[in-house]
This record gives structure tokens, C-alpha cells and sequence, in this order.
């Protein structure tokens, strides 16, 4: 039978067992508290390696975006100024007739169509169709004198589209100058420059071609012209 010292060493060996396996336990978790707190610890490492990648990154988006909105009010500040440009040289292209085709039509008027004595002479004048009051057109140049009705048209640039519709425009000439019905009609095409072939089309069409020379306007085909209409 176990006497009582017996049971006392066995407890206390049982007692000592339990203690050195909390020991160990104690040991591990502290060993696993070391692992996680190495780990939390990286995290956070990262986490704040991150963040600041984040804020470079959102300051560096913030810097480009300035950079694209001064780029964008740059462009802006071109455009207006080429727009305004652009709407300098239209209206220095727009007054073509005024500066230099309108000087030429009186002396060219007496010289080539011997115009002496003046009816009319209108500079961007509007009429109105004789059968038709709803219809009107303006008319850049027209002189009229010693029974001939001289109308001119203008045009900086010269295209083919603009001669064809002159063209058909003579057919209601007089619709529009009852007054000067019965007068022979001397049409005048006007511009800078008239290509080869655009001239050859204003000579079938019996369009006299007036362009800029080496001193003043002249017409190019002035003896061609004449002797179609003759």
C-alpha cells in the first residue's frame, strides 16, 4: 500500500512535469508573440512604404495635372490669338475690293471700255429683283456710262465654282438694273491671280479677268474677250 510519502513525491513530480511543460508552452507562445510581432511589424513597415509611394505618386498626378492645365490654357490663349489673327488677315482679305480692285474700276472703265461720262458708279451695292421684291443681291462693283453696264466681281482667290456662278448670275443682270436695260453688259472677274486654265474658262465665257500686275490691276484677256463679244 502507498505510504504517504509516496503520494507526496508523486504529486510532486506531477506538479513539477506541469510546470516545466507551462514553462515550454509559455516559451512558445512568447517565441510565436516574437514571429508575430516581427510580422506586424513588417506590415507596417510596408504599409507606410506604401503610403508614401501613394502620396509621391498622388503629388506627381497633382503636378502633372497642373502641368496639363497650363498646357490646356496655353493652347487656349494660342488658339484666340491665331483665331483673332485669322480674323485680322480675313478682314484684310475682305477688303481686297475696297483697297485695290475698286481704285482700278474707273480707270479701266475709261481705258478699256472708253466710259467716259459715269451713270453709276457703286461700290458694294445691294438691289433688289425687279419681278420679285423677296429676292436681292449684292453687287461689288458697277458702272454704268455710254450705254454699257459694267459689273465686277471679286474674288481674292480665284476658283472655278466662283466664275461659273458669276457666270450664271449675269443671266438676271438686268433684273436687277431695269433702268439700264438695253445697255451692253461688260462682266469683270477680279481677283490676286488667275490660273491658266481658269482664264481660258473666263475667255469662253466672255468674262473679262482682272488681276493684280507688276504695278496695278490689269485685264489679261481684254483683246480675247473683245473679239468674242464682237
Amino acid at each position: 500500500m502507498e505510504t504517504i510519502d509516496e503520494r507526496v513525491e508523486t504529486l510532486e513530480m506531477t506538479v513539477a512535469r506541469f510546470i516545466t511543460n507551462t514553462n515550454a508552452i509559455i516559451q512558445r507562445l512568447d517565441r510565436t508573440c516574437e514571429r508575430l510581432d516581427r510580422s506586424y511589424e513588417q506590415v507596417r513597415q510596408e504599409m507606410e512604404k506604401r503610403d508614401k509611394q501613394i502620396e509621391q505618386r498622388d503629388k506627381q498626378i497633382e503636378q502633372r495635372d497642373k502641368q496639363i492645365d497650363h498646357s490646356l490654357e496655353q493652347l487656349k490663349r494660342d488658339a484666340r490669338e491665331h483665331a483673332l489673327e485669322m480674323a485680322h488677315i480675313a478682314d484684310r482679305i475682305g477688303r481686297f475690293a475696297e483697297d485695290i480692285v475698286g481704285p482700278n474700276i474707273p480707270r479701266l472703265a475709261q481705258e478699256a471700255f472708253g466710259i467716259t461720262e459715269f451713270a453709276l458708279y457703286a461700290q458694294r451695292i445691294k438691289k433688289w429683283h425687279t419681278t420679285d421684291p423677296s429676292r436681292s443681291r449684292e453687287f461689288d462693283f458697277a458702272i454704268a456710262g455710254n450705254r454699257q453696264l459694267v459689273i465686277t466681281e471679286t474674288k481674292a482667290t480665284a476658283r472655278l465654282k466662283d466664275v461659273e456662278d458669276f457666270a450664271h448670275g449675269l443671266k438676271e443682270v438686268f433684273d436687277y438694273f431695269p433702268e439700264y436695260h438695253g445697255y451692253v453688259l461688260v462682266p469683270v472677274f477680279a481677283s490676286m491671280a488667275v490660273g491658266p486654265d481658269l482664264l481660258k474658262r473666263l475667255t469662253r465665257l466672255k468674262i473679262y479677268a482682272l488681276v493684280l500686275g507688276e504695278r496695278t490691276m490689269e485685264l489679261l484677256n481684254l483683246e480675247e474677250v473683245r473679239a468674242k463679244r464682237r
